[in-house]
């Protein structure tokens, strides 16, 4: 589960630098923000939270 959490910082991290054009990986264009790929890695990051929520103990809830 912490390991999606942090990967889903990363991909944040990821995104917010295509959007600031500091990183232009995997683009054919440089000097301009990439909004798809920000994108992208916004919804990838979405997707890694939810994983972890999914894969969060939940409590055991006793029907006494």
């Amino acid at each position: 589960m912490l390991a999606l959490v942090a990967l889903a910082v990363v991909f944040a991290v990821l995104a917010v630098l295509y959007l600031l054009a500091v990183i232009n990986f995997f683009s054919t264009t440089t000097g301009s923000p990439h909004v798809k790929h920000a994108a992208v890695l916004g919804v990838l990051a979405i997707a890694s939270l939810v994983g972890a929520s999914f894969l969060r103990p939940r409590a055991s809830s006793s029907l006494n």
